[in-house]
């Protein structure tokens, strides 16, 4: 689903709650089953563990999406965000990308040289 259909659907979901209350709830619960599947195709695959530290507001709100069970976990919210993060910065990495593999490169060369003394 793209942003535009993702908008469509947020504007007739707002018509039904004011028009049609008792509708909303029932939709309010499919929204938010699209909602889980897409976080669950996008958070597969995790298999790397990285520790955190979090200021109270930000785990304030991790918090309260776990509680409302729009995630299952912190650990599971956290890695939404970092994902979402860096997809939002894509062209940071883009551009640094380059200067990344070439330091490496320099590493490893490194390593080798002093490996054959």
């Amino acid at each position: 689903m793209n942003q535009e259909e993702d908008e469509n659907e947020e504007e007739d979901a707002e018509c039904v709650e004011m028009c049609c209350p008792e509708e909303a709830s029932e939709l309010a619960k499919k929204m938010k089953k699209k909602v889980l599947i897409r976080l669950a195709e996008d958070l597969e695959g995790r298999g790397n563990v990285v520790m955190t530290r979090l200021g109270d507001e930000d785990l304030k709100q991790i918090d309260a999406l776990v509680e409302v069970e729009v995630f299952k976990s912190r650990s599971e919210a956290a890695a939404f965000f970092i994902k979402e993060g860096i997809q939002a910065r894509k062209d940071l990495f883009q551009k640094v990308m380059p200067t990344v593999d070439k330091i490496r490169d320099l590493k490893e060369q490194a390593k080798k040289s002093l490996s054959k003394d």
